[in-house]
């Protein structure tokens, strides 16, 4: 019988971010997945670490857009080598976001959550400090520079995954307590952090008694053969972005806009052309002038799952944790997040005083774990723009 103090199910940045913090505890910790390292949700973020400004655009400041500004400072430590977790190695698609404001639309608002809510991370940019790209776009409004750095979501995640990849093992069974019992694996606490999953685990096993989730379903959209790099939110009348924009690179170097924000906030089933048409119209409205004629579309239907939000807010104010017996569920909401919620499960596992053994269990009899590819890898049909 092998007996890890730690066994965790889900291996995308919930997962991750634990695992790796645990480690370096010297917590004993097998991190499991079914498909793929940093596969599902974590994959198919668009990679942004949010200071919480987009989130404040309804006119005030709430608990959200305070818990996430908070995230920010975190993650920038750990990009710079000193915080917590050392992601100095992480590459960097941008160091910032901007907003797109047109004329008319919440200057004021905007300037009085940059000035005295959310710190120093943004302020006005100057049109004669816009790139030569967005000038000959035919935007026209006021852009706010943000410190929100964009990350390069698959190196993220083997940055988090490699120091410890032999404790990262594949999972071929539906039933996590199955597997743990027929390969004589006895933890001490089991975590599971794969969101979509979750509740349907938690439900087989008896443990949703006062569960309470909720879908939050994406349709994103992908413009391959991308005009230029874009880093922006194009911001609209409501605390929901119009679009937000993310540019990358498919493994043969073309450029590609990954659309979130409003443009996708659909259902899963949605037609894939009510997202084009929503694409088409965002920068037909901001971005007039670009010449999409090489341009190539797709989409990426995403299951967002999460704990339910306790407040008016429409996602939670922080991640979320329902304790069941020997297990706990876990959902960080956002990427952004990662740090707050292994933050909550380390204070749980000191309540239950599980604490670290400073041993290393061998695992190599379990079958190892691929990383997970990119959407735009992985999507095989394109549309021609029109």
């Amino acid at each position: 019988m092998i007996k890890p103090d730690i066994v965790i199910f889900g291996a995308g940045i919930a997962g991750l971010w634990t695992f790796h913090s645990l480690k370096k505890m010297g917590y004993d910790v097998l991190l499991l997945e079914r498909e793929s390292i940093g596969g599902g949700q974590t994959i198919a973020s668009q990679g942004i670490i949010h200071s919480g400004l987009k989130f404040s655009l309804a006119g005030k400041v709430n608990k959200l857009a305070k818990s996430i500004s908070a995230m920010n400072e975190r993650w920038s430590a750990a990009l710079c080598g000193t915080g917590e977790i050392d992601l100095s190695s992480v590459n960097i698609n941008a160091k910032s976001q901007q907003l797109m404001i047109p004329h008319g639309i919440m200057g004021g608002i905007t300037k009085l959550i940059t000035k005295q809510a959310l710190g120093n991370n943004a302020h006005n940019i100057a049109k004669d400090d816009w790139s030569e790209d967005t000038k000959s776009s035919g935007f026209k409004g006021s852009i706010v520079h943000m410190d929100e750095p964009v990350l390069d979501v698959p190196n993220l995640i083997r940055s988090l995954a490699e120091p410890y990849k032999d404790n990262i093992r594949k999972c071929s069974s539906d039933d996590p307590f199955k597997f743990l019992k027929d390969n004589n694996i006895q933890a001490k606490q089991i975590i599971f952090t794969a969101a979509s999953s979750n509740n349907e685990i938690a439900k087989a096993s008896n443990h949703d008694k006062g569960l309470s989730t909720q879908k939050r379903p994406l349709v994103q959209g992908m413009v391959k053969n991308a005009p230029f790099p874009l880093f922006a939110h194009l911001i609209g009348k409501t605390d929901k972005p119009v679009a937000s924009i993310t540019t990358h690179k498919t493994s043969s170097g073309e450029l590609v806009w990954y659309i979130g924000g409003g443009a996708a906030e659909r259902k899963m089933d949605a037609n894939p052309e009510d997202v084009h048409r929503a694409m088409i119209s965002a920068f037909k409205s901001y971005l007039p002038n670009i010449d999409f004629t090489k341009a190539e579309w797709s989409t990426l239907p995403i299951e967002r799952i999460e704990g339910k939000s306790k407040t008016d807010s429409w996602m939670p104010d922080t991640p979320t944790i329902h304790r069941a017996d020997e297990a706990l569920y876990c959902w960080p909401t956002k990427l952004t997040f990662a740090p707050m919620l292994s933050d909550m499960i380390l204070d749980d596992l000191q309540k239950s005083s599980i604490l670290p053994s400073n041993q290393t269990s061998d695992f190599s009899f379990l079958p190892e774990c691929d990383y997970s590819k990119t959407p735009w890898d992985r999507t095989k049909t394109w549309n021609k723009w029109e």
